[in-house]
């Protein structure tokens, strides 16, 4: 049994951000965590990386730690999709 490709650090990215959209975006962190399916002190270094470039915000409240879509994070997810959709035509992925 093969195992799959090692994933991306765009494709990391690609799967953090359309988590928290598919959230409506904005999502609890744990939750961004465990579809990320990514190590616990990996992720963070995602997640800053992330807030970093202005795409994500942590947003702490009394009822949990959610991560925030910017306006920059879903345009760079819109353009994300793209990508890999047009990837995906030639038989790649990101």
């Amino acid at each position: 049994m093969s195992r799959a490709p090692p994933r991306s650090r765009l494709r990391i990215y690609f799967d953090v951000l359309r988590s928290i959209e598919k959230e409506g975006g904005r999502a609890r962190f744990s939750h961004v965590l465990s579809e990320s399916n990514v190590p616990y002190e990996r992720f963070l270094a995602y997640l800053a990386e992330l807030e970093e470039r202005g795409l994500v915000i942590e947003e702490r409240s009394e009822d949990g730690n959610y991560l925030v879509l910017t306006e920059q994070g879903r345009d760079f997810l819109r353009e994300l999709k793209r990508m890999d959709y047009f990837l995906r035509g030639f038989g790649l992925s990101l």
